[in-house]
């Protein structure tokens, strides 16, 4: 039996990915095509001004999604991921754990909405998102 869907904005347990590797970044940027040496080169980073190599925006984005599609999982037979957005905010360095955290923003008859962030451990958030859900799409 599925569990009951919650009310809008019950927050859903935070779970922590990581550490960001310089070999996750480098199979990331083979996966995304994003080759950007900011992502796997110290000394590049730190030559356009960064603290070092930083992890790549959409790497978090996509752990966000996947934590999306997780959260939904109990009721992933009746609603489907339709859209999802996300905002850069800071920077994931090397070495760093990601914290995802979230909420139901909104639940009706034929939307879910789930808001969800990403957090370095500096307690700065570095991706927000929305991820919607509807019914039977």
């Amino acid at each position: 039996m599925k569990p009951t869907l919650p009310e809008s904005g019950t927050s859903f347990d935070p779970v922590t990915r990581g550490p960001v590797t310089l070999d996750l970044l480098k199979l990331y940027a083979r996966a995304s095509g994003d080759h950007n040496p900011i992502h796997t080169d110290e000394a590049v980073a730190k030559k356009v001004g960064l603290p070092g190599v930083i992890a790549h925006g959409m790497l978090s984005a996509g752990l966000l999604a996947s934590r999306a599609t997780e959260v939904m999982k109990p009721w992933n037979a009746e609603w489907k991921l339709s859209a999802f957005q996300s905002r850069f905010k800071a920077m994931t360095l090397l070495g760093e754990t990601i914290r995802i955290a979230g909420s139901f923003k909104s639940v009706s008859a034929d939307l879910i909405s789930l808001e969800l962030t990403a957090s370095n451990p500096r307690g700065e958030v570095t991706t927000q998102a929305l991820a919607e859900f509807r019914r039977g799409t």
